[in-house]
């Protein structure tokens, strides 16, 4: 009885394991930070071209990294076709992978502006994608 209760405990460790490792999320492989993202896609022109719409609302943003926090992924910026806009997800608890300039992200957040007055997303979720 013992042996077998020994026995499925080492099953339950490997297939545990196994499922771990092939959903992303114990090889550092897995494309999703933080909280998860929103469908609907805002451009960075309707959010910069009417802030006051905007601003504090949660909204979703995608396009491609163009420059990034180069210590930590802290915080980066996003370009689509229509604008680009600063991301930092210092609110969110989260920091993405280094180098990923020039990759697509989605991108999930409350628009916020920095004492500085700059527009920003304070992101609550990324995905790389």
């Amino acid at each position: 009885m013992k042996r077998a209760v020994v026995g499925l405990a080492v099953v339950a460790i490997i297939v545990i394991s196994t499922w771990y490792v092939l959903s992303g999320e114990g090889n550092g492989k897995s494309n999703k930070f933080g909280k998860s993202t929103g469908t609907k896609v805002t451009s960075i022109s309707d959010i910069q071209k009417s802030p006051q719409e905007h601003l504090n609302q949660v909204v979703t943003i995608d396009g491609k990294i163009t420059r990034e926090c180069p210590q930590s992924g802290c915080w980066w910026y996003v370009q689509d076709k229509t604008g680009e806009m600063r991301v930092d997800s210092k609110r969110g608890g989260f920091t993405l992978p280094l180098r990923r300039e020039g990759h697509r992200i989605r991108t999930t957040g409350i628009a916020v502006k920095t004492e500085g007055g700059e527009l920003q997303i304070a992101a609550s979720g990324a995905e790389l994608q």
